[in-house]
């Protein structure tokens, strides 16, 4: 039987430990939160421990506007992340929350000299021009399972859910613009794993081998079927993914985890 258990941690970092050593950090995607990941820290429980990132503006930090500056927010995730007691870590981010998960690996190794490992999916990789941003963060983003997930909400309260969501998306969507341009693109010694999706209207799978060109260490691009938002529908390519990552040695290189 599942043991299911409770998060501790702060309001931003959304901790499920089972007494790993290892943890995979979750960042979700533009007018998403944790619940993209609710079934995570039980799926993971025999391999790792898991961390939510919650951003604000959404769910039980509606009341917050996302206003940071990414740098400065990157610092803050780093610099918690780093206080837990683990010796290997893995950032993974979909959509506008691979772009945080590098920054984030960014800052752990500017100031910590911390290596990470690094899953990034459905993304393109920086810089960031404010031309690219209008192109790439549009509402039309080909979440084509959107009116199916609402759907199964059901009547006023699908309705209300697509307004929060709406909502969420459209303030995610003007943070982005503001605050992507000012990422600075460089290599770090991270082995970083990227994942697309065969079918994303947003974002040709192609684009992301872009990232390569980011790391000094190993590179990998997997495609999984489905669309950009993939990941609420079937996350198991990414979490059989993590799972491989958290049985090997940080030093080690994965070739064929997604199929």
């Amino acid at each position: 039987m599942t043991r299911h258990i409770r998060a501790t941690g702060t309001p931003l970092l959304r901790r499920y430990s089972h007494g790993h050593r290892r943890v995979v950090v979750c960042f979700h995607h533009a007018g998403g939160g944790t619940a993209a990941f609710r079934s995570w820290p039980d799926a993971l429980a025999p391999t790792t421990d898991v961390v939510l990132v919650q951003l604000k503006g959404r769910e039980d930090r509606i009341g917050e506007p996302l206003t940071d500056h990414l740098d400065d927010l990157a610092l803050e995730i780093a610099r918690g992340i780093c206080a837990l007691p683990y010796d290997d870590i893995v950032l993974l981010g979909h959509s506008m929350g691979a772009t945080v998960a590098w920054a984030v690996a960014d800052a752990i190794w500017a100031v910590y000299r911390r290596r990470v490992r690094v899953v990034l999916s459905a993304q393109a990789p920086p810089p960031y021009s404010l031309e690219a941003a209008g192109r790439l963060f549009a509402q039309g983003d080909g979440c084509e399972n959107a009116e199916e997930i609402l759907g199964a909400v059901g009547g006023s309260a699908a309705r209300a859910v697509g307004e929060f969501y709406a909502d969420t998306l459209a303030a995610d969507l003007a943070w982005m613009s503001r605050e992507f341009p000012s990422l600075t693109p460089r290599a770090l010694p991270v082995d970083l794993y990227c994942v697309a999706a065969e079918r994303d209207r947003l974002l040709a799978p192609g684009f992301m081998a872009g990232w390569a060109s980011l790391t000094t260490r190993h590179f990998s691009l997997s495609t999984v079927p489905g669309g950009h938002m993939y990941l609420l529908t079937d996350p198991t390519p990414l979490l059989g993914l993590v799972t491989g990552l958290a049985l090997q040695d940080s030093a080690e290189m994965v070739t064929t985890l997604v199929q």
